[in-house]
Formats: structure tokens, sequence, C-alpha cells
């Protein structure tokens, strides 16, 4: 066979563990607490109260979306019972990270940037969904990510909360998809991040 003839075999050869490696499953690191921690500004447990989008005012503006919530356990940069209103860029809503009046979650929230707008620490892992009594909803990769949590320890002495699933109408909260997740107590889970705040 002549190395024209043979030369596309070579390539294919070559090429091949770089296109296969190319399509391994890529592994997503979960944050660490004190990682999601000390990029906030604002961490506090809280309920929308109110959802509303806003135009563009001048040429140097973009689109936002202001979601108004209620402050109901403070952690850093908030008051109890305060009215927050922030502001994220529109182009985030589309992309499916969207809030819904009555929510309930626990957020690690960027310091607002020169225009104002702020997001979760990390995208959507910088939000955790509460249920109505309060708990955290983990999905099992974050509870997994939890316990080997250095922040935590030996589970943050949580002890057997940690792996208990959930019951009711919480296993059908929205995003869950039907899994069955433990629940943490959320203010255990907030006496944690207060520390670490605290932590130089």
């Amino acid at each position: 066979m002549s190395v024209l003839r043979r030369l596309p075999l070579l390539l294919l050869c070559c090429f091949l563990p770089s296109l296969a490696a190319g399509l391994q499953p890529q592994r997503v690191t979960l944050p660490t607490l004190r990682e999601l921690t000390r990029r906030s500004g604002y961490i506090f447990a809280g309920t929308v109260v109110a959802v509303r989008r806003i135009g563009p005012h001048t040429a140097n503006s973009v689109a936002v979306v202001q979601v108004t919530f209620r402050v109901e356990q403070p952690i850093r940069g908030v008051r109890v019972r305060q009215l927050l209103a922030i502001r994220e860029w529109s182009g985030l809503w589309e992309s499916g990270v969207r809030y819904h009046v009555g929510e309930r979650m626990l957020l690690f929230l960027y310091p607002p940037s020169k225009l104002g707008l702020t997001s979760p620490v990390g995208g959507g892992l910088g939000r955790f969904p509460m249920d109505a009594s309060g708990q955290i909803v983990l999905e099992e990769a974050r509870r997994a990510a939890l316990l080997n949590d250095p922040a935590l320890g030996d589970g943050g002495g949580f002890g057997p909360s940690l792996p208990r699933p959930l019951q009711g109408p919480a296993a059908q909260a929205p995003g869950i998809r039907g899994k069955t997740v433990p629940l943490m107590s959320g203010r255990g889970f907030a006496r944690i991040v207060r520390r670490l705040a605290v932590e130089p």
C-alpha cells in the first residue's frame, strides 16, 4: 500500500485517542462551602416575593430581571426581614436560571458588579432550594460533596440527618425530578456557613 493510501489510516490512528478523550464525560467538581462563602457578597435564606423584568434605559444599559427576596436567615450582607432586591442580567433568565414567587432557598450571591448586577456563585451551584418547613433540599451529588467537605468534617455534626430521605410532598419538590434526596437542617447549615463567613 502506498504512503498516500495509508495517510488517512495514519491520521485516524493519531487522532483517535484525542477524539475518544473528548467524548469522555467531564467530571464536575462542586465548590466547597468555604469557596462559596469566600466568593459571596450576600448569603441568606429567604423567600422570593416579586419578580420583574426591566428593559434597558440607555444605550449602555442591559435588560435585567429584578428579584425581591424577604430575608429569613441572614448570614452575610443582609438583615433579617429585609426586602432585598437584586438584579440579574436577563440572559441568565433566558438560560433557565429562574426564580418564582413563593420559592424558598439559601443563596450565595456574588458582590454586585459596577452595573449593580449579581448572580449565584458558581451559577446554579450557589442556589440551595428549601422546602416548606425550612429544610435545605440536597440532590445526591451535593450530598456526596458536602459529606466530603472539609468545613463539615464528619458530616458537620449533622449525624443521621444527612441520609434521611424525603417523604411526602417534599419528594416532589421542583427540580428534584422524582429522585429521593436527603435533607439538611437549615439552621444547622446556616450556623456552619456563618462560621465560615467570619473566618480570616
